[in-house]
């Protein structure tokens, strides 16, 4: 995307986020993204401006090829037709989405619907429209009949295939080896007495049994020691964990 930016435009954004009344006059800065949500600010002179507009502040060349959305505050994508207008004064919409496609596609995501300008759409763009933790959060994908389907990050699900594809986000699970035995974990943090808790249910504070608990295999954060009461680790997928009870009386 090409465009020019003003140094005296009214950002949007900033205003927005400080609740403050929009200048009514431009120019304004906002925030034009593509299809894998990445934004760039762009400058538009015209405080009403079209979808035709909204595209050439993108510095799209063919415009019979692109299709341009506003994302509203609710996080919703609508589509703006090339001669239909939004004022940037009055609607809170500081941000658009600009497709190359002539096809929208809808799906549901966590109960809400959205629409999308391609026939494919990324994990992690997923949960960018869902405005969750990107770290913490797996997106999945519903399969009426058969079994739910993990959608990676960085893999693309199909929008194309008949009927309205149901996506549906939820805690990460950490899969981790507690004294051998495999647990999964939705939190991506343990403190010390969670971990021993794992290994012994009804371990208590005691005068008179004391718990020494190692590990390896963790993220950088964390790759390998030993934990005392009061600690936490971050966690990672395969870290291993050993928890040893020594009684002191």
């Amino acid at each position: 995307m090409d465009g020019t930016m003003d140094t005296v435009a009214e950002d949007l954004c900033q205003a927005v986020r400080s609740g403050r009344e929009v200048r009514r006059h431009g120019p304004y800065r906002v925030l034009i993204g593509d299809e894998a949500l990445q934004f760039e600010p762009r400058v538009i002179a015209d405080p009403v401006p079209t979808g035709a507009q909204i595209l050439e502040a993108a510095g799209v060349t063919s415009p019979a090829d692109y299709v341009s959305y506003r994302i509203l505050k609710s996080g919703l994508l609508e589509e703006l037709r090339p001669d239909e207008t939004t004022d940037l004064r009055e609607s809170g919409v500081e941000q658009f989405i600009v497709f190359r496609t002539d096809r929208s596609f809808r799906f549901l995501l966590d109960d809400r619907s959205f629409d999308w300008g391609a026939p494919h759409i990324t994990g992690v763009t997923l949960k960018k429209l869902a405005s969750v933790e990107l770290a913490d959060t797996e997106v999945w994908l519903d399969v009426p009949g058969g079994v739910s389907r993990h959608i990676g990050d960085m893999e693309f699900a199909d929008l194309a295939a008949p009927g309205v594809e149901r996506f549906y986000t939820r805690a990460k699970v950490y899969k981790i080896v507690v004294n051998t035995r495999p647990k999964e974990v939705l939190t991506p943090k343990l403190t010390f007495w969670e971990v021993v808790k794992l290994a012994f249910p009804d371990a208590t504070p005691s005068q008179t049994t004391f718990y020494t608990v190692t590990y390896k295999r963790g993220p950088s954060s964390n790759p390998e020691g030993s934990m005392v009461d009061g600690e936490t680790v971050h966690l990672k997928d395969g870290m291993l964990f050993n928890v040893t009870p020594t009684d002191k009386s």
